[in-house]
């Protein structure tokens, strides 16, 4: 959907307003900004690896309902997504100043439409989105160095998980020093590089297994799944294609603000490309059999080694771009300066550390991707998107009359002030004539009152079926269904959550093992 475009009068005052303030970005240096390819490359990049090795199992599960599903989760957040870069736009044109919230942009947003308490209520809940979002990459990434030794080895050499998220924690604390993602082209540029290589290895792989004999599509059923299933995927789905906490982020990195649209899209093309070939060659060989990660069940050979050093290169990468929000957010409460400096190496370090503890004490990884994608990024995705977008396009509504009436007052003053006296009398006299004209038409006047009448009501009832079309058609329907899916599937998959975290059985900690 194209953006809405601006009148004469309001393009004019807008430059106008560009020259006061110093063309709404401060006259700041845009040679470092990011081009729509490599917003692209970001987004893809927050992806990851996570859609082609940890997703197909969810699709497969919910059976023929598994595509329709991920492809209807991700059109809605394409559209969240679209119109959260809209709203930094228009944010941008009713105050140009709003640039200097640029590291918290979505929290800025929030306050621009809802005050600060909204502001408030989005900042923790993206801090807590973007946090638990790391703790997966851990899991899986020690893992994949996990079952590594094992394969190579054929099981005779084996370092457990927990002492990987230790070694993992040391290497990723020197990247995580970088700054904002226009400073992290390299990183996402070499992670792009690694999903493709990761894709293509994971489909080498599939394609070399010879052990046994296998049934195309084995167990996987026809009928509707569970629809605790189907809660399950959707967390999952969430959890893995959702970039909101960090779209702004790149937004206004960017050079063109509003491509970011075009960058959502191509990226999220890209990925469910991959995802979708590692899925189906997935279902056709090991049906209902595959694990959670894909990389468990491929048999022994070169081709897995590398991709599970691939993959665990691309979530230590990754965790870099996807946590820089929150890193932001945090070295400005407490004060860091913004550039390189030890305070940032402490902060961002002891960030990292953290979430290692966390890793430590939760190795359950499917589940802390369903808690976070079914509870925290719903109302990131579904809810308040739509819900500031609108108030958005009111604020611009206001923003544009106003406009024009200001216009209109300051054209009125110049032509009463060119009015001659002679003028004014000319005007006078032809009212008096007017009004005379009128009075010699006494028997034609009721007749004329009851067309003009006539002509008020089929005006009124056009303009009201114009306004009926124009809701009908306007994104008022569309955001409000899907505000309404997004507050069901947040209260829906939250429930399950809480009632699968007490029927699962006391989670393995490795701290629990180190104390024996």
């Amino acid at each position: 959907m194209a953006f809405q475009s601006y009148s004469s009068s309001d393009q004019l005052l807008h430059r106008q307003r560009e020259r006061i303030f110093g063309g709404g970005g401060g006259g700041l240096n845009t040679t470092r900004k990011l081009s729509l390819f490599f917003a692209t490359l970001c987004v893809v990049d927050l992806f990851g690896v996570f859609p082609i090795v940890a997703l197909p199992k969810s699709i497969i599960s919910c059976g023929l309902y598994g595509a329709p599903l991920v492809l209807f989760v991700i059109t809605l957040q394409i559209y969240t997504a679209v119109v959260l870069g809209r709203c930094w736009t228009i944010a941008e044109k009713l105050d140009p100043s709003i640039v200097a919230k640029n590291r918290y942009p979505y929290a800025a947003i929030a306050e621009f439409t809802y005050g600060r308490r909204m502001s408030v209520f989005v900042t923790v809940l993206l801090d807590l989105t973007v946090f638990g979002g790391g703790i997966p990459n851990l899991l899986v990434a020690a893992q994949n160095l996990q079952l590594l030794g094992s394969r190579v080895s054929g099981g005779s050499f084996e370092i457990s998980f927990c002492y990987w998220l230790l070694i993992i924690g040391l290497f990723l604390c020197p990247i995580m020093w970088l700054g904002s993602p226009k400073n992290m082209r390299t990183l996402a540029s070499i992670s792009v590089v690694v999903c493709s290589s990761v894709a293509i290895l994971t489909w080498i792989s599939i394609g070399e297994d010879r052990s046994g004999s296998f049934t195309p599509f084995k167990d996987i059923t026809l009928g509707l799944p569970p629809f605790v299933q189907l809660l399950k995927a959707y967390g999952i789905i969430a959890f893995q294609f959702d970039i909101h906490p960090m779209l702004l982020t790149i937004q206004v990195d960017m050079q063109h603000k509003r491509q970011i649209g075009k960058a959502v899209l191509f990226g999220i093309l890209t990925t469910c490309t991959l995802s979708m070939i590692t899925t189906f060659l997935t279902a056709y060989r090991y049906g209902m059999d595959a694990t959670n990660n894909v990389l468990q069940i491929l048999p022994r050979s070169w081709s897995l080694y590398l991709t599970i050093l691939l993959v665990t290169l691309q979530l230590c990468l990754s965790s870099a771009v996807g946590n820089s929000a929150l890193f932001q957010h945090i070295e400005d409460l407490l004060g860091a300066s913004r550039d390189f400096t030890i305070k940032r190496c402490i902060i961002r370090s002891t960030l990292v550390w953290l979430g290692v503890l966390i890793a430590e004490i939760l190795p359950r990884f499917d589940l802390v991707m369903g808690i976070i994608g079914g509870t925290l990024t719903g109302p990131l995705i579904f809810i308040l998107p739509p819900l500031f977008y609108q108030r958005m396009l009111e604020l611009e509504k206001i923003y544009s009359q106003e406009l024009k009436r200001s216009y209109s007052t300051e054209s009125s003053q110049m032509s009463d002030d060119h009015l001659e006296d002679s003028d004014i009398e000319t005007i006078g006299d032809s009212r008096r004539s007017w009004y005379g004209s009128i009075g010699s038409q006494g028997s034609t006047l009721s007749m004329a009152k009851i067309r003009d009448n006539c002509n008020k009501w089929i005006e009124l009832v056009a303009i009201r079926c114009k306004q009926i079309c124009h809701f009908m058609y306007s994104d008022c329907i569309l955001a409000g269904s899907v505000i309404v899916f997004g507050i069901a599937a947040t209260l829906a998959s939250t429930y399950y959550n809480m009632f699968d975290i007490r029927e699962t059985q006391l989670w393995f900690s490795c701290l629990s093992a180190w104390r024996r």
